[in-house]
C-alpha cells in the first residue's frame, strides 16, 4: 500500500490571520453599521394580569398616557438587607395598534405626580426592542443637505481623478526616463504623502486666504490693488478650486507611486522595439505604456475613488463644511453629539453605508471597464 500523502496546513495556517483580521476590523464594524441604519432600538413596556408576575397582558410604547386603575404598595427587599416601599400599578391605556391593555407595572416605569392620589400616568421606561425599519435611511434621502452633499463629492471626484492621474503618469514617466537629479524629484513628489489631511487643508487655507501667499504676491506684482477674498460664501468657486488643488497636492504622490510600480513591471523591450519602429513618445505612451499599466490604473482608481469619497478633513479646514459640504461631513453631523451636531448614529450609520455603497458599486464599475486584454479574453 502506498504512503498516504499527507495534507499541508501551512498555507491555512498563513491565511487565518488575514481571515481574523478582516473579521475583526471589517465584517464585525460594517455588520454594526449596518444594523445601525437599519434596526430602531425601542423600550416596550409589558404589563401582566398580576402583580409581580402573572400572564402578559400586553404591552405599550414609551410615552403612552394611561389612566390609573389601583394602586398597591410592596416592600422591595435591597442587596443590602434593608427594605423599601415600591408601588405596583394596575393601568389601562391603548398600544400602537389601538388595543386596549389592562395590567399592572412597576413603578419605575411610570411618571406619576403623586403614587397615593394621581388617576393618571405616562409610560417612560419598559423593556428593551427592535425592529427592522427604513425610516434612517427615508430621513437620509429627506435631509435637505443630503443631495448637496452628493453633488459636491461626485463633483470633486469628477474634478480631482482626471488631474491627479495625468500628474501622477508624467511624474512617474520623468521618473522612469533616469533623468539627472530624477532621484531628488521622487523626495520632492513625496512631501505631501507624510502631511495629513486636515494639515493639507490648512496649508491651502494659508494660501488663499486673505492676507495670505496668493494675495501677497499678487498684491506686490500689481496684478491686485487689495487683497482679494477667495474663502467666502459669495465665492464658492473658489472654495472649490481651493478643494481641488490640496487634494490634489496631497494625493497625487499615492497614485504616482503606484504608476511607479507598473512601470517597472514593463519589459524594456517593448519600449526600445517602438522606439526601433519610429514611435513617437505619445505613440508609446498609447499604445504600450497605457495598456500594459491597466492593472495598476485599475488599483489606482479604485483606491482613489474610494478616498475621494471619504474626503473630509481638507473640506472642513477650507469652507467649515456648512458652505459647501460632502457625504463624509453629513455623515459626521448627523453623529456629532455636540452643538453642531445632531447626535443620531442611525442616520450617519445609513451616511456610512451609502458612502461604502456607491464606492462598491463604482469599483465594480472600474473592474468592468479597465481590463487588460488577458482578462477581457477569458471572458
Amino acid at each position: 500500500m502506498g504512503r498516504r500523502r499527507r495534507r499541508n496546513f501551512a498555507p491555512y495556517l498563513l491565511i487565518l490571520p488575514s481571515f481574523i483580521y478582516l473579521a475583526l476590523f471589517f465584517a464585525w464594524p460594517m455588520f454594526r453599521s449596518l444594523q445601525l441604519a437599519f434596526r430602531r432600538e425601542s423600550q416596550i413596556l409589558a404589563v401582566y394580569t398580576e402583580i409581580e408576575g402573572g400572564d402578559l397582558a400586553g404591552r405599550l410604547e414609551l410615552q403612552t398616557d394611561v389612566a390609573v386603575l389601583n394602586r398597591e404598595r410592596r416592600e422591595e427587599t435591597l442587596p443590602n438587607g434593608r427594605t423599601r416601599p415600591i408601588y405596583w400599578f394596575q393601568i389601562v391605556g391603548e398600544n400602537s395598534v389601538g388595543e386596549t391593555v389592562e395590567g399592572w407595572v412597576n413603578q419605575r416605569y411610570l411618571f406619576i405626580e403623586s403614587r397615593t392620589e394621581s388617576e393618571t400616568a405616562r409610560v417612560v421606561g419598559g423593556e428593551g426592542a427592535h425592529e427592522w425599519t427604513l425610516d434612517y435611511v427615508r430621513r437620509m434621502f429627506n435631509d435637505h443637505n443630503f443631495w448637496r452633499a452628493l453633488r459636491t463629492t461626485l463633483l470633486l471626484l469628477v474634478l480631482i481623478l482626471p488631474l491627479q492621474f495625468v500628474l501622477a503618469i508624467i511624474m512617474a514617466l520623468v521618473l522612469q526616463s533616469q533623468l539627472k537629479g530624477s532621484s531628488i524629484l521622487l523626495y520632492i513628489y513625496a512631501i505631501p504623502l507624510g502631511i495629513s489631511d486636515l494639515a493639507a487643508g490648512l496649508v491651502w487655507v494659508s494660501i488663499f486666504r486673505q492676507n495670505g501667499f496668493l494675495n501677497t504676491f499678487l498684491t506686490e506684482i500689481g496684478v491686485l490693488d487689495s487683497p482679494y477674498v477667495f474663502l467666502s460664501a459669495n465665492n464658492q468657486e473658489w472654495m472649490l478650486a481651493a478643494i481641488v488643488l490640496a487634494e490634489v497636492w496631497r494625493a497625487t504622490s499615492i497614485v504616482m507611486v503606484i504608476v511607479v510600480s507598473g512601470l517597472q513591471g514593463i519589459p524594456r523591450d517593448y519600449l526600445e522595439a517602438g522606439e526601433i519602429f519610429g514611435a513617437s513618445l505619445w505613440q508609446r505612451l498609447r499604445h504600450i505604456i497605457l495598456p500594459l499599466l491597466k492593472p495598476s490604473l485599475q488599483v489606482a482608481l479604485i483606491l482613489r475613488t474610494i478616498l475621494a469619497f471619504q474626503v473630509f478633513a481638507v473640506v472642513v479646514a477650507i469652507t467649515g463644511g456648512r458652505v459647501i459640504t460632502v457625504l463624509a461631513y453629513e455623515t459626521y453631523r448627523w453623529y456629532d453629539p455636540g452643538d453642531s451636531g445632531f447626535n443620531n448614529p442611525n442616520v450617519a450609520a445609513a451616511y456610512a453605508g451609502f458612502i461604502m455603497l456607491i464606492s462598491l458599486v463604482i469599483a465594480i464599475f472600474y473592474l468592468r471597464t479597465v481590463r487588460t486584454q488577458e482578462e477581457a479574453a477569458r471572458e
